[in-house]
């Protein structure tokens, strides 16, 4: 167990690193013996919000008037804590040593921009301060990401827990996640990171924040997606292996989506700037409003394709038309994932 000093900085990066390593169920009698007293605890929505202050003892109380606090922030699923201290000197120190232990920030040099967010493999780190009557609180949100075991990665919404590139780094290796940019349509790109790409296994993963480049948008499942890097690939790649919990998966034909749906549906013809799309209010048994499917087709390059605006899945399959599951565009539940680390 890590010792903290009683003398000069009281606490440090590698103090709130230790932490990380603790088990839920240790937690509050791990910072009891580092010194934190319970003071009463709290609801925020489904988190439920422990306190602590910080009580030096011995010749440290004496000469010790900094404020330092402990909030542990608990769910069902997730935990994760906030250090304070009102010591400018503790807080420099504190991200000095953070990035000596690898941690970086894509925002750090707008010195104006708060909160900061510092990331290192599964660990998220977001420093924000503000003003209290004549002090100023400087607030360390430590996470560390529980990521699954590659036994529970079954499915492509298993892939929603991977919030950010770094964490798709740490996981899959430096050499199968690359960041690149996606066509979203001619005038649009956005940034995103791509696991094995060109691969059977590639999965493009957008991000709502492009500088820290986290806070998952939409992940894009397929072959021949529109990534910067895929544009230059002019090589064959297998079919992807990804398949949604419905069991839709790229490459599959009309025909048995058709059935694995038991109902008709629409999709965007020629005519349209969503080619291909299947409308999402479609009914039946699949839920085309939580994964967009995108249908790809190897015979509609004829007139009547070009100038019909929507077309029937009933009326492709009778016109025989080798229509597929080109791409499949998942969205991660907002409720679930919604922070950014």
């Amino acid at each position: 167990m890590y010792v903290l000093p009683v003398k000069g900085q009281v606490f440090t990066a590698l103090n709130l690193l230790e932490a990380t390593k603790v088990p839920r169920q240790k937690f509050e009698s791990y910072i009891s013996k580092q010194g934190f007293s319970y003071i009463g605890n709290d609801f925020r929505g489904d988190t439920i919000a422990r306190d602590f202050n910080y009580r030096p003892s011995g010749k440290a109380a004496k000469n010790d008037s900094v404020t330092r606090t402990l909030t542990f922030l608990s769910t069902k699923e997730d935990y994760c804590f906030v250090f304070t201290t009102t010591s400018a000197d503790e807080n420099k120190k504190i991200i000095s040593g953070f990035k000596k232990e690898g941690f970086f920030c894509n925002r750090e040099k707008d010195s104006a921009e708060t909160p900061l967010l510092y990331q290192h493999n599964d660990i998220t780190v977001i420093v924000s301060s503000k003003p209290v009557d004549t002090l100023t609180e400087y607030d360390f949100l430590v996470r560390k990401q529980q990521l699954p075991k590659p036994k529970e990665i079954v499915f492509a919404e298993d892939l929603f827990v991977f919030n950010s590139h770094e964490y798709l780094r740490y996981y899959f290796g430096d050499a199968n996640v690359k960041k690149d940019i996606y066509y979203l349509s001619d005038s649009k790109l956005g940034k995103c990171s791509v696991i094995f790409p060109n691969t059977s296994r590639q999965a493009v993963f957008l991000w709502q924040d492009e500088v820290d480049n986290c806070g998952l948008a939409k992940i894009y499942i397929g072959g021949q997606l529109k990534t910067g890097e895929a544009m230059d690939y002019d090589k064959n790649i297998a079919e992807n292996i990804w398949q949604l919990k419905s069991g839709v998966h790229a490459g599959m034909s009309l025909y048995t989506l058709r059935l694995l749906n038991d109902a008709a549906f629409n999709f965007y013809g020629g005519n349209s700037s969503n080619t291909g799309m299947i409308f999402t209010d479609s009914t039946g048994k699949l839920n085309f409003k939580k994964a967009n499917i995108i249908l790809g087709c190897m015979n509609c390059t004829d007139t009547k394709f070009a100038k019909q605006p929507v077309i029937n899945s009933d009326e492709a399959l009778e016109e025989e038309r080798i229509l597929f599951v080109h791409t499949i565009i998942i969205e991660p539940d907002k409720k679930k994932y919604m922070d950014k680390n």
